[in-house]
């Protein structure tokens, strides 16, 4: 059977994400019995924990690629309704909602304030507006672990990848905190959100990691298999740390925003 991009994502970074909700929830603090939208809603992890922890609320779930939503509908909540569409054009009027909030999607934007400027116009006066994303550079250890032994291993070409996984636009809460205010938002503020990767053994991280970024999956299959080899093995030699194969913890850290809408 042919691993659909969804399912992809589910061993890469689903399981993250599911935990990282959790955490990002307690950071909006949306109203128990409003109405909210997650924009770029993946899989769902977000809407369906909110559906979960609001279940007097009502929840849409919405993103533009329809993979994504079908492996939502799965594990669907009565309070909650899945849309196609895209981030950057809405289709919701005016003052639709309490709180509009989006997980792991900004950094994947061409034009990411144009996004935020549809949550706010979608959410009514003294909303929250809240959005978090993976801190690239300096949070995803499992990443970083792999990108450094690249660029030392397969110089240039390792170094380059290294520098487009972490081109991103927002690498720091400033930069989250200058987008938000910049929509106009009031009392804006951020935060780090730290949370746990937990792997069973090296092929269990090898395997998320492969599929954590289309271009590291590029990168790794472009190598010749002689240099393949060696890039994985020294992987697993910082992978392992002198001990023994098995489980690991690794921590990653988000960045996360929010604030309201002016009356």
């Amino acid at each position: 059977m042919n691993a659909t991009i969804a399912d992809t994502y589910e061993i890469a970074m689903g399981r993250w994400s599911r935990r990282l909700s959790r955490s990002f929830l307690d950071y909006v603090a949306a109203p128990s019995c409003g109405s909210l939208v997650d924009v770029g809603c993946g899989t769902g992890s977000l809407t369906l924990a909110a559906a979960t922890r609001y279940p007097k609320a009502d929840i849409v779930g919405i993103d533009l690629i329809p993979d994504y939503l079908t492996d939502a509908l799965r594990s669907s909540a009565p309070n909650v309704r899945f849309e196609t569409g895209d981030a950057s054009a809405l289709p919701f009027a005016d003052d639709s909602f309490d709180t509009a909030f989006s997980q792991l999607l900004l950094n994947d934007l061409d034009g990411p304030a144009g996004a935020v400027g549809e949550m706010v116009r979608v959410t009514r006066a003294n909303g929250t507006i809240a959005a978090t994303v993976w801190d690239r550079v300096g949070g995803l250890t499992f990443i970083r672990l792999f990108l450094d032994v690249a660029a030392i291993v397969a110089g240039a070409d390792g170094e380059d990848l290294r520098a487009q996984v972490f081109d991103v636009p927002y690498q720091n809460e400033d930069a989250l905190f200058d987008l938000w205010s910049e929509a106009g938002l009031e009392a804006v503020d951020t935060t780090t959100i730290a949370v746990r990767m937990d792997f069973i053994d090296f092929d269990d991280y090898w395997q998320a990691l492969m599929g954590a970024h289309s271009l590291i999956r590029v990168f790794y299959a472009n190598q010749p298999a002689d240099l393949a080899h060696e890039i994985q093995q020294a992987t697993r030699r910082a992978y392992l740390g002198g001990k023994p194969d098995g489980r690991r913890s690794l921590v990653a850290s988000a960045l996360a925003v929010r604030g309201v809408v002016s009356p």
